[in-house]
């Protein structure tokens, strides 16, 4: 049975809570089965980037398939994309998962230790494009879920800022300073990472008019290293 079959079992079976599961009429559930092969990947990568480990990424990613099939009939594109929407959900699950682990703590790490031990052995340019992921992915679980949502969204999955204010429903301003201050977390818990000291620590305020946000005592950030991870990870997982 195929990923996209036991989700759909799992919701038809049983809906939210025990109540009648949800069927979808055979044209939206082809729609529905589009959707699935072309974001999945989406899914998956952005659940990993907002914190979720390698050892329950799958089961979540099929969470949010089944929230998405429950919801799926009463979907309508304003403008935003599937990706918004489904963007949304991820963040739904990635919340539920964080006060799950607060009350069941279990990986102090954040399950990197359980990924490397499950991983067989890979060849050097595999096992040097893991290990840049998990650098990502431990420097982003730095940050703060806000502006490491906007971040993922701009850097990764390369949404303007104006589509990440829609699909986050935040003013545009906030997008830019969460994005600016982002940048610069993200490249110091990379250079942290590597060993290599970082400049002091800015302080981010915004301001409602035309050239954006400021940040008051920052340098502008030398991001060749986030710059470059990202983009060499953009569209994988």
């Amino acid at each position: 049975m195929s990923d996209l079959e036991e989700t759909c079992e799992s919701v038809t079976e049983a809906g939210p809570d025990g109540h009648e599961g949800v069927m979808l009429s055979p044209e939206r559930l082809v729609a529905f089965r589009a959707l699935y092969d072309e974001h999945v990947d989406f899914v998956w990568r952005n659940l990993r980037r907002m914190g979720i480990s390698a050892a329950e990424v799958d089961d979540r990613t099929q969470e949010v398939f089944v929230v998405a099939h429950r919801r799926w009939d009463t979907f309508e594109d304003h403008g935003h994309g599937p990706r918004a929407w489904l963007f949304q959900i991820v963040l739904r699950v990635v919340a539920d998962a964080r006060r799950h682990r607060r009350r069941h703590p279990e990986d102090a790490d954040g399950g990197f230790a359980e990924s490397r031990r499950s991983e067989p052995p890979p060849q050097l340019e595999e096992m040097a494009r893991k290990e840049a992921l998990q650098q990502l992915d431990r420097a982003l679980a730095t940050i703060d879920i806000g502006r490491r949502a906007v971040l993922v969204l701009h850097e990764i999955e390369e949404m303007t800022a104006p589509e990440i204010a829609k699909t986050m429903s935040l003013p545009l301003n906030t997008v830019y300073s969460r994005l600016r201050v982002g940048r610069e977390e993200l490249e110091r818990a990379l250079l942290a990472g590597a060993g290599v000291e970082a400049d002091d620590d800015i302080q981010e305020i915004e301001i409602d008019q035309p050239s954006g946000p400021v940040l008051v005592g920052a340098h502008p950030p030398d991001t060749s290293v986030q710059a470059r991870m990202c983009t060499e990870l953009r569209g994988t997982r």
